[in-house]
């Protein structure tokens, strides 16, 4: 086999396995603008020596105008002027390269490419064959270097800040005067490797498992697709891996606390670029999401039921049976660990008002997950009755009224229906009804006693007492010719007295 068949055999192979053979172009001198009479050399640059003996087709404005690897121009003209690309056979075609002939007096020269962390001169150049004075280079129509016998501006690290509108101004000598003449260019900074990405595998991450972190970035075609680049890897801003020329970073035998946030970089050996990827969060060992409160009746009033739900989504790594659930209010625990996720409140008091949070963990791994707090807010359904007696001063022989007073809530409850009782002595003296009121006619001394009154829904479920009211009927005693009348009363414990007198 014929060493030219063995090279097309190997870039076929290349092309198959999908290796990167795009050529790209390349000037010699290294200006992408040049004057008429002046000699450019192209070259079509593959980026290796496996292309040495293979077919070169050269294209300008997409017509085919060479053959061959290199594509000499002896005394440029401004026809030579245009875009040229070249492809290696079999092979891709390369982006276009502009190529500017000028056929004036100055022009501003810049590199066909230009890339972060380059060096670079861009000349301010003047036709052959005339003498050149002075120069003066402008960038963004600002004077970056005035007036000098320089005809070279140095840039020594290319950055993205570098690209902009440059120009230059120089003096040329003609016919014993020296004439200023002006060029303009806009020189762009290309990436020399793209902002790396952080990937992962597998997905999800589970405790034990072997963990691979690969930082992606990629490289333009030539001339720097043989730029070398080394890598090192962050958690949680600390480097775990320093640089080196490996692209993963491997964790054996994961755990819990190896989850956070990941990131790589990237710089040239020289470190004059530096790229680092964004965080990426890594959670391991997800067994379940953190757990959040559902309220099942949300609008709660004493004497009603309510529920909390813990909420958590399970991984495929666990059974429901593995997962406890404990609730808290206050932080005291009101329910034990147990495989149900509600607590329940079958007549909800308020003192069951409180901050709510769960707790859940698996019997398979010590991770406790707790909720976010959730308030509970117990409303009162109606107030605790008072007592109230009338008239004030209550005599033998007296009617008297005692009245039992509470109030409801506004609306959703407003409407809510309750039956009345009262009570003297702990004994019910009239029964659960509509009434408020309950009446004694013709007082005598032996109705004196404690009082009270009890409220309750009419189905049961919510019933409070007032506290109780002493009433001391008194009757009439001859002293100094007057009858002292009166009742006494305690109320919440604090007695009240009324006299009246009155001729006999």
């Amino acid at each position: 086999m014929s060493a030219e068949m063995s090279v097309l055999l190997l870039w076929l192979v290349l092309i198959q396995e999908g290796a990167a053979i795009r050529p790209a172009v390349a000037f010699t001198p290294d200006y992408k603008k040049i004057f008429t009479t002046e000699q450019i050399t192209m070259t079509c640059d593959v980026g290796s020596t496996i292309g040495e003996g293979m077919d070169y087709i050269w294209y300008k404005d997409s017509e085919q105008v060479y053959n061959g690897k290199s594509y000499i121009i002896q005394k440029a003209e401004t026809s030579h002027s245009g875009s040229y690309q070249c492809q290696s056979r079999p092979g891709e075609i390369s982006d276009p390269a502009r190529l500017e002939v000028s056929h004036g007096w100055v022009i501003l020269q810049i590199p066909l490419y230009v890339y972060e962390g380059d060096e670079i001169n861009i000349r301010c150049h003047h036709y052959p064959g005339y003498s050149g004075g002075k120069t003066r280079f402008y960038k963004d129509n600002r004077v970056i270097r005035d007036w000098s016998d320089n005809a070279e501006y140095y840039i020594r690290d290319v950055t993205k800040t570098t690209a902009g509108k440059y120009n230059c101004t120089k003096q040329i000598y003609r016919r014993g005067i020296y004439y200023q003449y002006v060029d303009v260019v806009s020189l762009a900074v290309h990436d020399l490797f793209t902002t790396p990405t952080i990937s992962v595998t597998p997905q999800p991450v589970i405790t034990t498992d072997k963990m691979a972190l690969t930082c992606q970035t990629s490289l333009p075609p030539p001339p720097r697709h043989n730029t070398q680049l080394r890598i090192a890897f962050y958690r949680e801003g600390g480097i775990v891996q320093g640089f080196g020329v490996s692209d993963t970073y491997e964790v054996y035998n994961v755990q819990l606390e190896d989850s956070g946030k990941y990131s790589c970089e990237v710089e040239t050996t020289d470190g004059r670029v530096r790229k680092r990827s964004a965080e990426t969060i890594i959670q391991i060992g997800e067994l379940f999401s953190s757990p959040r409160i559902i309220v099942i009746n949300k609008v709660m009033f004493e004497g009603y039921p309510f529920t909390l739900i813990c909420d958590t989504t399970l991984s495929t790594y666990v059974r429901p049976r593995d997962v406890q659930f404990t609730f808290y209010r206050d932080g005291r625990k009101v329910q034990d660990s147990s495989p149900s996720n509600k607590y329940e409140v079958q007549s909800a008091q308020l003192e069951d008002s409180g901050n709510y949070t769960c707790h859940v963990r698996t019997s398979i791994h010590s991770t406790i997950k707790i909720s976010d707090g959730h308030n509970i807010w117990v409303q009162e359904l109606f107030m605790t009755p008072s007592l109230k007696v009338t008239p004030h001063s209550v005599s033998k022989a007296d009617n008297m009224t005692l009245t039992c007073q509470t109030s409801l809530p506004p609306p959703p409850r407003h409407n809510t229906q309750l039956r009345i009782a009262f009570y003297r002595e702990g004994g019910i003296v009239q029964g659960f009804g509509v009434s408020d009121t309950y009446e004694v006619y013709n007082v005598q001394l032996e109705d004196s006693g404690k009082y009270s009154c009890e409220v309750e829904t009419t189905d049961g479920r919510v019933r409070k007492r007032s506290a109780e009211t002493i009433i001391q009927i008194e009757g009439c005693a001859v002293k100094e010719m007057t009858c002292e009348q009166g009742f006494s009363s305690v109320v919440d414990g604090h007695l009240q007295e009324t006299r009246t007198s009155k001729a006999m």
